[in-house]
């Protein structure tokens, strides 16, 4: 089960406000297994006789915390008071206490060192670094230090002592956590030679030197990259990771609103904030969560930076970015050949979320607490909840990795780059200007792995793009030269960061032309290997509850159903609702979305007559299953998602009916955790949130100049308000198909449901479905 969690700015030895907040947020949103507190929990130097007094009562135990609370080192090294308090705690035998930490009082405890991490009794793992930055300072001590290698790095506990000293973050603060198992990563792969050489230092071709030489290199390279998937595999994993700065780069690639001049950020200088050890750091853990605070001015201060940031600190909060650590694998594109490989693949995929949090209770009111619902990613692991769920607005990681684009160089050029050759030559390396790309030629990409079908001639043993049947028909029809060759212009989802300029804009009458070029042909599934379609002979019948005169009822398969969030009678708490025709809406003739998608919407005349007969038998199936639902005291989450242009996929339309708890939607405030879900989400024309304006867009009979609808995602929430949205999407947006899954599985802390497939591979047998089926089919006829 998750645990509460609360997260702290600096306090500054303001205990008494401390303890009566903590107090009220515990009352009200309790009980919290920890508190973690930011920075200084300590006033740096406290002189007011108020604070001196605060401090002495916390730490005589006159006064307690009513949550056990976790601090470090913050701005400065510890005052002689507090490490008396430490030293003597330390010297007391401390069985219950975690290792690395100290009983200072009763539910206070300090993290020892400059920088470590620890594990809290619930089970967390929590990396921290103390100290402030200042890179002069920092670069003097590289200078001095020897090259740094994680095999061999040692330090004595008078060095340690040596660090906690110093304010400022110095390298051996990072080589610490750099060394420990939660951060290691694979070393870089070093060109392996064959043990038999000839005169010039290679092996002749064709003797029995080269090819032991060959196999030799073979062997050596399979076991560094076992080694390295062992490695990356056994990292214990960080949950919370908390700095007293942020890292440098952080703000790259995260989205901000067009209207915002600032671009979503709390300072006109934050983008220059930050300190690249700590991206190293953060780029190394990959943790679920990094806790940070904006600079205060002891450190290094960018021009410009507005005086309240610096007395009262900042929030902001980043969208969430993911790191694969597969990565740093030579071997990831064999990895993903197999269902085992990208498996690992997928362990290895890492989600983090950044938040900086101001200084507590500071006048502004900037927000400077943050409470989390989380179960320890140890404790995850162990219930083999393993998959990532991966939320609808993440982003690349803003820190380098060795996968991105232009991170590695071709072997050939790493070498010459190593020894100096054509430094001399005006086009030699991978920045001359106008160099003539050398891609690699493609290995054993036109081969499929096995079960993979075309769907253009259902034939195996080629992809859909080396399909001859495609091949034919483009070389027989005229206008495939033209016209089928033409992708579709799809506009970035990634804005400008604030203050560079904007991308070039075109004349009206070129991108006219751009709008009328035909989009590239799409090859939709027929009924014939359509999922949704009863003339499939494939099709589970098992699962199906009822069928009518239009449309069916029946069990999906991998349904999003727990304990902890529903508790319908025979497990039906997943259902959809599916038209007997093959079509991918149930739109009105008319309306835009069909403008030049002739064949995917139900048709004119009858067609649109069985369109309105449809629906309105899609509204009993759902009015039923709501009132069995409504009755056993759930919610009941209402989603179908149309795109008839742009997927091929989705050609067969269907409703999904959810059933959660209504205690589980009341705490978690389900609703508005969907809002904000759809916000992150960028898309050309804004969320609907009326039922007016939904009802306008269901009626609307011609579209707006330039517009290209592509469909639609219409979400309802059947709680007392009724909540409901609609997302017009336009051919050039994306939205993941997957979205409500995502984002309940997310709020709702139930990772391994995120994907279906996932879900499906627990399936009860075919016997059990069957009769579940009937049952529920006894219980809607009684209703």
């Amino acid at each position: 089960m998750p645990e509460k969690i609360l997260l702290i700015g600096p306090v500054q030895g303001r205990f008494t406000d401390l303890i009566s907040k903590v107090s009220a947020i515990q009352s009200k949103h309790g009980p919290f297994a920890a508190l973690f507190i930011l920075g200084d929990l300590f006033h740096p130097s406290p002189t007011e006789p108020l604070l001196l007094a605060q401090q002495n009562d916390l730490l005589q135990e006159t006064i307690q915390l009513p949550i056990p609370t976790y601090f470090y080192q913050g701005s400065t090294p510890s005052s002689a008071i507090l490490e008396e308090r430490i030293a003597a705690a330390s010297t007391r035998v401390q069985g219950d206490v975690p290792q690395g930490l100290v009983k200072v009082a009763e539910n206070l405890f300090w993290a020892k060192g400059k920088s470590g991490v620890f594990v809290t009794q619930h089970g967390f793992r929590v990396a921290f670094v103390g100290g402030v930055w200042d890179s002069r300072k920092f670069a003097e001590g590289v200078e001095g230090e020897a090259q740094f290698d994680t095999e061999t790095w040692y330090e004595s506990e008078a060095q340690r002592k040596v660090d906690e000293q110093q304010a400022h973050l110095t390298p051996a603060t990072m080589h610490r956590l750099l060394a420990h198992p939660s951060f290691r990563l694979p070393s870089a792969p070093s060109s392996i030679s064959g043990s038999t050489q000839g005169s010039d230092g290679t092996a002749k071709p064709g003797t029995l030197a080269a090819a032991r030489a060959s196999a030799s290199a073979t062997q050596a390279r399979e076991a560094a990259q076992q080694a390295a998937l062992e490695l990356l595999t056994s990292r214990p994993p960080i949950d919370l990771l908390l700095t007293n700065c942020w890292p440098t780069g952080i703000t790259l690639f995260s989205p901000s609103p067009p209207s915002d001049p600032s671009g979503g950020l709390p300072d006109p200088t934050a983008r220059m904030w930050g300190s690249p050890a700590i991206a190293r750091l953060a780029s190394h853990a990959c943790p679920r969560y990094h806790f940070s605070l904006a600079p205060s001015p002891t450190q290094d201060l960018p021009v410009g930076i507005q005086q309240e940031t610096l007395d009262m600190g900042a929030f902001w909060e980043r969208a969430p970015y993911l790191t694969d650590l597969s990565s740093h694998l030579t071997n990831q594109q064999q990895m993903l050949g197999t269902p085992a490989g990208r498996r690992q693949v997928e362990r290895l995929k890492m989600v983090t979320r950044f938040v900086s949090l101001a200084r507590f209770a500071n006048e502004k009111k900037k927000r400077w607490f943050l409470a989390l619902n989380l179960t320890p990613a140890e404790r995850q692991e162990q219930q083999q909840e393993q998959v990532v769920v991966v939320p609808g607005n993440v982003t690349q990681t803003p820190y380098f990795v060795p996968g991105s684009v232009g991170a590695e160089k071709r072997p050939a050029a790493a070498a010459a780059a190593a020894t100096g050759a054509g430094a001399g030559e005006v086009d030699a390396g991978p920045n001359f200007r106008f160099q003539e790309s050398r891609k690699r030629p493609k290995v054993n990409e036109d081969v499929p792995p096995p079960g993979y079908v075309c769907r253009i001639c259902n034939v195996e043993g080629h992809f859909i793009r080396a399909c001859p049947s495609k091949q034919h028909s483009t070389l027989t029809t005229p206008s495939s030269t033209t016209s089928n060759t033409v992708d579709v212009a799809v506009k970035s989802q990634m804005p400008l960061p604030a203050g560079l300029p904007n991308k070039p804009s075109f004349p009206q009458q070129q991108q006219q032309q751009q709008q009328q070029q035909p989009h590239k042909q799409m090859i939709p599934v027929g009924p014939a290997n359509c999922w949704f379609c009863l003339s499939n002979p494939s099709i589970t019948k098992s699962l199906i509850v009822n069928i009518g005169s239009g449309s069916y009822l029946v069990f999906p398969k991998g349904a999003f159903v727990h304990p902890s969030i529903s508790r319908v009678p025979f497990d039906a708490a997943h259902l959809l609702v599916v038209p007997l025709s093959h079509t991918s809406n149930l739109l009105p003739p008319t309306h835009p979305v069909l403008n030049g998608s002739v064949g995917m919407g139900m048709g004119e005349g009858e067609g649109g007559e069985e369109g309105e007969r449809t629906r309105w038998e899609m509204e009993g199936w759902k009015r039923m299953v709501g009132d069995v639902w409504r009755r056993t005291g759930h919610v009941m989450v209402e989603w179908s998602l149309v795109r008839v242009r742009t997927s091929s996929r989705m050609t067969h339309f269907q409703t999904q009916l959810l059933a959660l708890l209504s205690t589980v939607v009341s705490e978690h405030n389900i609703g508005q955790k969907m809002d904000d879900a759809l916000t992150a989400i960028t898309t050309s024309k804004p969320t609907l949130r009326s039922s007016s304006d939904i009802e306008a867009f269901f009626n609307q009979k011609e579209a707006e100049e330039g517009e290209e609808l592509d469909g639609y995602f219409h979400l309802v929430l059947h709680d007392e308000e009724r909540k409901e949205w609609l997302v017009p999407l336009d051919v050039r947006d994306r939205f993941p198909v997957q979205f409500v899954r995502m984002t309940l599985a997310r709020v709702l802390e139930l990772p391994h449901l995120a994907d279906w497939k996932t879900a499906a591979q627990k399936e009860m047998g075919e016997e059990r479905e069957r009769e579940r089926s009937a049952q529920l089919r006894k219980l809607l006829s009684s209703s």
